[in-house]
């Protein structure tokens, strides 16, 4: 294993909200330097080079690609740029960080793993909450075997009122999205309970989407589905931008046959019923970048060969064949397959 610790030259492509919580993360690393950005408007990228101290600037990704002394990039474009800037960074040389969700298709994300590794580079996805400190304790409570055999989970992220816009609305546009509420917030539950399950393959998907409110968004605005995967563990998952209830609800509940316990980006509870009654013991964490740090520190390490990287391109394309399961489950009314039990 390398100890190498000299310079890793970042470059982020895309200077929005996201690139800023990457050069956030990146300013933890040790020997780390963010060497320059990508963004297309002018005004944005200035004021993020400032912000950062960022000494190169460019417009087209592809500049910044071809710039020699960059290691590594932080891809945290609009969904629809996912594969083409992964790829063409990998195809440079570049090892890649790439926001969520891993691309537009499970197809995409599966030529942008392939590609990965036909280059021998790391790719790893931005799914910063398999880093928060509830993520990471209850991951050790699981392993240590204080739920016992977690068998059900149940993953929510619904919200009341709230579509996002993005810039010139592509997160309501399907061609640039690729979907709506399950695509943008569905995937990090998804990814939260799938993750603590210990990344089962997933054998059948039944789901239903919804466009209920098409003068605020032209893609879904709620979906739910339930997912069976090998070794019996199922999965009910609902996420929604607009939906009629009190307020918006966010977590993931896991169900074992010691314990059970829910989690969220700042609280962790562990529950324990028995014939004496039921415990609860919990802990909150009011970090809100640690997810952040984590990511960007799992991928700097996994570069110089001192990790592996947490969400590799394989388990991205998963979550890929997952999302596009419930889409196409509910386009064609009937479950879907996605590998035989074994």
């Amino acid at each position: 294993m390398s100890t190498t610790r000299k310079l890793l030259r970042i470059g982020i492509v895309g200077a929005g909200w996201p690139a800023e919580r990457h050069a956030d993360g990146y300013r933890d690393c040790e020997n780390v330097a963010v060497v320059a950005v990508a963004d297309l408007d002018e005004t944005r990228r200035e004021r993020f080079a400032r912000q950062y101290g960022v000494p190169r600037q460019y417009g087209e990704y592809n500049e910044l690609l071809a710039d020699p002394e960059i290691d590594a990039v932080s891809i945290t474009l609009p969904n629809f740029l996912h594969r083409p800037a992964t790829v063409a960074a990998l195809e440079a040389h570049k090892h890649v960080l790439c926001e969520k969700p891993p691309a537009m298709t499970q197809s995409e994300a599966r030529q942008m793993a392939e590609v990965a590794s036909r280059r021998g580079l790391v790719l790893t996805y931005a799914l910063q909450r398999r880093f928060t400190a509830p993520m990471v304790e209850l991951r050790a409570a699981i392993e240590a075997g204080r739920l016992g055999d977690v068998y059900h989970a149940r993953a929510v992220w619904t919200r009341a009122w709230g579509v996002p816009k993005g810039l010139d609305g592509w997160f309501t546009d399907p061609a640039r999205a690729g979907g709506g509420a399950l695509i943008d917030i569905g995937v990090h539950v998804l990814d939260m309970a799938w993750y603590q399950l210990g990344c089962p393959q997933p054998l059948t998907v039944s789901g239903q989407v919804h466009h209920r409110f098409p003068d605020l968004t032209r893609t879904e605005d709620a979906a739910f589905a339930f997912i069976r995967f090998a070794g019996g563990a199922s999965l009910e998952l609902a996420a929604s931008w607009v939906l009629a209830q009190e307020a918006d609800h966010m977590g993931v509940s896991f169900y074992g046959t010691r314990a059970g316990a829910r989690v969220d980006d700042t609280n962790l509870e562990l529950y324990t019923v028995g014939a004496e009654g039921r415990t609860r013991t919990g802990r909150t964490s009011s970090d809100a970048l640690a997810g952040f740090r984590g990511e960007t520190k799992n991928f700097v390490a996994a570069v110089r060969g001192e990790a592996e990287p947490s969400a590799p391109g394989d388990q991205g394309a998963v979550l890929m064949a997952m999302l596009e399961a419930v889409y196409d489950s509910s386009t064609h009314g009937t479950e879907v397959t996605l590998a035989a039990p074994r």
